[in-house]
């Protein structure tokens, strides 16, 4: 066989090839949905929810001390703990990761603020919308993964 008459159709068969073998695989960039994870971070979000309702009630008393709610940062730092290691084991979770981390931030400061002291329900009320802002993002996240909805 005559190799001139080869060689220019070996670029055409490359291009061939890098063309089909890509539309035969597929990049995935994220993890897939982990109900684990969409579960545990519903339920802290019911907990912080049942925490500014709580505040809500018991602001300008002393009820509301930080003495009362220890038990609440404690328990809620081992969910975010648990929600840590669990986002870190899973491959491509890097987005998962970051929003926990600073999940993880804000309680921390709501902490620290409490320590501090709150002297009104105004102070309370503009701590919520960021934990429902953060909350929103990391569940509707994992809807999406759920519904395989590429980010």
């Amino acid at each position: 066989m005559n190799k001139t008459l080869f060689l220019p159709k070996i670029p055409w068969l490359l291009g061939l090839v890098m063309f089909i073998l890509p539309a035969c695989s597929s990049v995935k960039l994220i993890s897939d949905y982990d109900e684990i994870t969409d579960k545990s971070v519903t339920a802290l979000q019911e907990k912080l929810s049942e925490f500014f309702v709580k505040m809500e009630t018991d602001i300008g008393t002393e009820a509301a001390a930080y003495t009362h709610y220890s038990s609440f940062y404690q328990q809620a730092k081992v969910n975010l703990a648990t929600l840590k290691i669990r986002a870190d084991a899973i491959d491509k979770n890097k987005i998962v990761q970051d929003q926990i981390a600073a999940l993880s931030i804000m309680l921390k400061d709501l902490e620290e603020l409490h320590r501090i002291g709150f002297t009104n329900l105004t102070q309370v009320k503009q701590l919520e919308p960021p934990f429902n802002s953060a909350f929103t993002a990391i569940i509707k996240l994992q809807l999406a993964l759920k519904r395989g909805e590429k980010k």
